[in-house]
């Protein structure tokens, strides 16, 4: 606070101009300071932050990776990303402002082995093995895989009874005690490298997923897509470019079912 101090000098002189002196006082606000810094770093810390959380594809080095996109046909599972359309537009529809994303697949070769593409460029639309799906969660009740997610567990389902007999272990203490918490890092880390061994075990059948996309599509479908891989234990997948047969392929796949 703020002090005023008169001083006359001492003189009894009549026309003697008085002397004030004007003092400022800091210490409340350094202790106002130091209760406001305090009062901040602990609504910090208290504070949960909000994050997004997404499951990153899994770093594992790829085998024979320049070969993916010519997978047999038997392993290949091409995925295309795509957006809902308005009735007889290829224009996009929303729903609310936001984009409904279309997923579509094929086994093997587009068209087939006879091809989608014939005489003078004319579609084979008999050929097309088109068909779509949509990114769903398991069910609640039944816990069972829907949409694109049931697809690929399907292609994959040799891994993922292995990796499932690797989970019924952990939990049941097989690679570890989970009793403390230096015991829980201990048996999650012998849990990776075992999922990643059975990940990466070419005796075991396992797809070759090719991730392809429209224009159309948003980046949520790419996102949600590729978290597919992680939750499927796909340990071989690539983001390629879409072909003249893959676009002929929606292209007909629209006019016959999107009426």
């Amino acid at each position: 606070m703020a002090e005023v101090q008169q001083n006359n000098g001492g003189g009894k002189g009549k026309n003697h101009q008085k002397k004030m002196t004007i003092r400022v006082d800091f210490t409340p606000m350094v202790d106002m300071n130091m209760l406001l810094i305090t009062f901040f770093m602990l609504c910090t810390t208290m504070i949960k932050s909000q994050t997004l959380t997404i499951a990153l594809p899994s770093n594992e080095k790829v085998q024979n990776e320049e070969n993916m996109s010519q997978a047999s046909a038997d392993d290949a599972v091409t995925i295309i990303l795509d957006a809902k359309r308005k009735v007889g537009s290829f224009d996009v529809d929303t729903v609310n402002g936001k984009v409904v994303p279309i997923i579509y697949y094929y086994f093997g070769k587009p068209g087939g082995d006879a091809g989608i593409i014939g005489p003078g460029g004319s579609v084979l639309s008999e050929n097309n093995n088109l068909q779509e799906s949509e990114f769903l969660a398991n069910d609640e009740k039944s816990g069972k895989a829907r949409g694109i997610r049931d697809i690929i567990q399907k292609r994959n389902k040799d891994v993922l009874t292995e990796i499932n007999k690797l989970k019924e272990k952990y939990a049941n203490g097989g690679f570890g005690s989970l009793e403390t918490k230096d015991g829980r890092e201990q048996a999650q880390a012998a849990y990776d490298e075992a999922a990643s061994k059975v990940r990466k075990d070419e005796n075991l059948k396992k797809p070759v997923i090719i991730i392809k996309s429209t224009p159309q599509a948003s980046f949520g479908s790419l996102v949600s897509v590729l978290d597919e891989m992680q939750i499927n234990s796909i340990s071989k997948y690539q983001i390629d470019n879409m072909t003249k047969a893959d676009s002929l392929l929606v292209i007909d796949y629209q006019n016959n079912h999107h009426k």
